[in-house]
């Protein structure tokens, strides 16, 4: 998928070149490689911990952010896994760039502060089965991301939880970059794919939260959504005739609500076939209810806290 057409959101927010940038370095973990040498699309997301949050100069200022009740929160993302396997012995060299951004209300009034992030991991290639790098076998792109967090305070109720200005040091009040407001859902098929079924349909199983799915910000973790989605969409693609040992390589995603250990939701997708031979899904996490479950459009499931696209291949 790295070397096909990124999509519109990812084409009109390239990295601006005054973006902020961060290096670091990680070793994968053994979890993170699949048995064909490919890095996982919930393990792209990994490297943003040590080299965004540790080492990027603007990691201070989010920092006494913090300490006003400023929190960054991810509302969009997209995951790109390569297609050409890396080493499991040698290290993953990662790039970080950002920047922050404001968008407006119809009368041009500042009504977000935002935040953009875009990641770009490259590795040696696979020597072999298990094997060191061979030397020679250069550098290739393993995996990129990019993150869209809006700027808020989650402790304040509605509407003292929008940030309107930044106030530190490091930062202007309000960053000079302005950006249209994006879509809130993603639920229309790709440009150019095919429907593999009529219509949108539940799955028969609803998904339970429990603690495992949680972490330390006291809500499901972001990578959850596309690693059930990712399950889901391979039995769906079994149901419909299109068996195989496909692995998720891009996934764009819309959170709008977060989950909790303890909640039940329903996920409802529509599988397609993409230009180039990929397949898919689109599809949603939607509030359990007899609408969701019998839903045989969008608009009967409901409002999403998660929509997604998933683009599968072999």
């Amino acid at each position: 998928m790295l070397d096909r057409a990124p999509s519109e959101f990812a084409r009109a927010d390239a990295p601006p070149a005054d973006a902020v940038v961060a290096t670091g370095i990680t070793r994968p973990r053994y979890e993170d490689v699949t048995q064909d040498g490919r890095l996982r699309l919930d393990s792209v997301w990994h490297a943003m911990g040590p080299v965004f949050w540790e080492r990027h100069p603007m990691a201070v200022s989010l920092g006494r952010l913090g300490t006003q009740g400023i929190r960054t929160v991810l509302t969009y993302v997209t995951l790109e896994g390569g297609e050409r396997g890396i080493s499991l012995f040698a290290d993953l060299e990662h790039e970080v760039r950002m920047r922050f951004a404001h968008t407006v209300d119809a009368e041009g009034t500042v009504d977000r502060i935002l935040m953009d992030t875009w990641l770009e991991s490259h590795a040696p290639a696979r020597g072999g089965r298990d094997a060191p790098p061979r030397p020679g076998r250069g550098r290739v792109l393993a995996a990129r991301s990019f993150g869209r967090h809006v700027l808020t305070r989650p402790a304040v109720a509605p509407p003292g939880h929008r940030v309107l200005a930044l106030d530190d040091p490091e930062l202007p009040s309000v960053p000079a970059t302005r950006l249209a407001w994006r879509p809130a859902a993603l639920l229309e098929l790709p440009g150019g794919a095919r429907a593999l079924e009529e219509a949108p349909r539940a799955e028969p199983v609803p998904v339970a939260f429990g603690l495992a799915h949680t972490d330390g910000n006291q809500h499901v973790n972001f990578q959850v959504y596309p690693r059930l989605l990712e399950e889901a969409a391979l039995r769906r693609l079994h149901e419909l005739g299109r068996p195989g040992r496909r692995l998720a390589r891009r996934a764009e995603l819309v959170y709008r609500k977060p989950g909790f250990a303890g909640d039940v939701l329903r996920l409802v997708l529509q599988a397609f076939e993409a230009e180039g031979g990929a397949v898919g899904v689109v599809g949603g996490f939607f509030e359990d209810t007899p609408g969701s479950r019998a839903a045989r459009s969008w608009e009967e499931a409901g409002r999403p806290r998660c929509s997604a696209r998933l683009w599968l291949t072999e």
